[in-house]
């Protein structure tokens, strides 16, 4: 299988773009509205925001561990297209997954400021597109990415995955910024 970096520099600009729509939703917030919750049990756009910031760093230091046990990382498999379609369909249909430990922002976790949220955020990104760059001729077409409820994707897939979970939640923060604003 040849390596494709076009899907992957395209998943990592609409990526980019999706940040890039978040910070200027995020920063045109006053600090209060971006730390309120608009309703009991539903996260602020601090913690969303967050949540996805602490997905994405997670992720590439679970690749950057893989990539010492380079040989345990599994080849393709079609299966791999079921995982991703699957976690897509949780995201789009109205059921609510708790999101795993170490990324659920009703846990102990610090809600970076918006400032702090953007520096640290775009330090992982270009750290993500350089471990892209180095590693991927090492698994392109192996299932490097293991997502804790659908199971492994390949690279391409973990980014589809990113797009969609990103999309999921700027919906989410459009909803609790119309919400916060009415109150």
């Amino acid at each position: 299988m040849a390596i494709n970096y076009q899907k992957i520099n395209i998943q990592l600009e609409r990526l980019d773009q999706k940040k890039q729509e978040l910070m200027n939703i995020i920063h045109s917030l006053p600090p209060e509205k971006y730390q309120r919750n608009p309703d009991p049990g539903t996260w602020s756009v601090g913690q969303v925001a967050n949540h996805l910031y602490l997905s994405e760093r997670l992720s590439l230091a679970y690749l950057n561990k893989k990539m010492s046990y380079i040989d345990t990382i599994p080849p393709f498999s079609i299966k791999s297209w079921w995982a991703l379609y699957s976690v897509n369909f949780i995201l789009w249909s109205p059921f609510k997954i708790k999101a795993p430990p170490a990324i659920n922002m009703w846990k102990d976790i610090e809600i970076l400021s918006p400032d702090d949220l953007d520096s640290k955020w775009t330090m992982v990104r270009r750290d993500l597109a350089a471990f892209i760059t180095q590693h991927q001729p090492n698994f392109h077409s192996h299932l490097v990415f293991n997502h804790p409820i659908s199971g492994r994707m390949t690279m391409t897939q973990m980014l589809i995955f990113f797009n969609h979970h990103f999309a999921h939640h700027l919906r989410q923060i459009h909803r609790v910024v119309r919400e916060i604003s009415r109150s």
